[in-house]
């Protein structure tokens, strides 16, 4: 007879998610035992390996849920209503409210993917250009004339990614501007130019 699970089993599998993610962002998956991340989860060895079957699996789950996180928020935010520029803005804030909440495990996206083995970053990867073509669909609704040069549709989209991709870095929830007010800025510079942002029409 299989060993039922306990009711708190997701809850456990997401705080080693959560500890695992901090660790390896700061000390890099490769330099990370599972001995320190049992210390961090205030457990064993032992207890960590009923959840998962190696700091491999871990690695990938951190990667593969934060990525379709990311999906369902693009693929949500080009399904709601409104207009592609409510939509874009709707896109934006999803994505800032992930990211100021998720740096550690973007870092380890952005970092460790190569210490996959090629499934798993195959998979991840396949989810990572979801995200892009998501995104790249509603700014052909913006602009339908990228169309005719789809050469440029991806530099176009990795340019808007890339204002909110790399907010980790730098952004703090208790600076000058909130996490919505960034994301609105990112929208009106990437559809309209720096040059066109006075103090009358900067958002917020």
């Amino acid at each position: 007879m299989a060993r039922k699970q306990a009711e708190d089993y997701g809850d456990r599998r997401r705080n080693i998610l959560n500890k695992a993610a901090e660790l390896f962002a700061d000390k890099g998956y490769a330099r990370s035992s599972i001995s320190e991340l049992a210390t961090a989860c205030n457990a064993s060895k032992s207890w960590l390996y009923h959840y998962y079957p190696s700091k491999e699996a871990i690695l990938y789950d951190i990667m593969r849920l934060h990525v379709t996180e990311l999906v369902a928020m693009a693929e949500a935010a080009l399904a709601c209503e409104g207009s592609p520029r409510q939509k874009f803005r709707t896109l934006a804030r999803k994505f800032m409210k992930i990211y100021v909440n998720a740096g550690s495990k973007h870092v380890i996206l952005l970092n460790d993917r190569g210490c996959l083995p090629d499934h798993m970053r195959e998979e991840i990867k396949n989810l990572q250009d979801q995200v892009v073509n998501t995104v790249a669909k509603l700014i052909l609704e913006l602009n339908p004339s990228l169309e005719k040069s789809k050469d440029y549709k991806k530099p176009i989209t990795m340019a808007f990614l890339g204002m909110i991709n790399w907010t980790y870095i730098w952004f703090r929830k208790d600076g000058a501007i909130n996490q919505e007010q960034f994301a609105d800025l990112a929208v009106e510079i990437f559809l309209s130019g720096f040059m066109a942002l006075d103090s009358d029409n900067l958002p917020g």
